[in-house]
């Protein structure tokens, strides 16, 4: 009798779709042997675009400062930022975190769409490695990082693909072409090449 009631109300998908968002990450790189690996954390472009979208705070950068000191990066601007003691407020090390990007070869001040891209780029190489749900992925980049507002094929389908995703679709077994094409548009993004960025 449980297992009819099972069946009929769909209950192992119904517990699937609850967590969709939430499972551990799966790697992807077996299907995307070519894409590109993502950045390490403390790669100077990635730290110039978490800095320009607010996603490091002034009150981070002492830590991140000394991180790239330990990882073997050195510049006057880098060792009086990861000395800093009193910093409440990213306008404390504007100037500082500034001089340090340049000095580390981000010479260029970012625009608001480069960023977005760096981040994106880094978020789906994140997901195909194995190293963020792709669900959860895809609703950070639209809702924090692009504001619903889709510029590119590749991020309107991350977009049409989360509103696809509905109790209707998971219960009529939908949810794995759903999140093969989610994957898909996941190894295209990761695949941007740098001048690629400059949207």
């Amino acid at each position: 009798m449980l297992d009819r009631l099972r069946a009929m109300f769909n209950v192992k998908e119904r517990q699937d779709f609850r967590t969709l968002f939430t499972d551990p990450p799966i790697s992807f790189s077996e299907k995307y042997p070519a894409g590109p690996k993502p950045d390490n954390r403390l790669t100077p472009l990635l730290i110039a675009a978490w800095w320009f979208l607010h996603d490091l705070y002034g009150e981070d950068m002492p830590s991140v400062a000394a991180e790239l000191l330990e990882a073997g990066y050195d510049s006057p601007s880098l060792r009086r930022l990861a000395g800093e003691t009193n910093v409440t407020h990213s306008e404390d090390v504007n100037t500082l975190v500034a001089q340090m990007l340049r000095e580390m070869s981000v010479t260029d001040p970012l625009t608001d769409s480069q960023a977005r891209f760096i981040f994106t780029r880094q978020i789906a190489r994140e997901v195909i490695a194995g190293e963020r749900n792709a669900w959860a992925a895809a609703s950070h980049l639209r809702t924090v990082i692009w504001n619903r507002k889709a510029q590119t094929p590749d991020l309107r389908d991350i977009s049409e693909l989360l509103d696809a995703l509905d109790w209707e679709a998971v219960n009529k077994n939908k949810l794995p072409q759903l999140t093969s094409e989610l994957i898909a548009v996941f190894a295209r993004l990761g695949s941007l090449a740098d001048d690629e960025l400059n949207r």
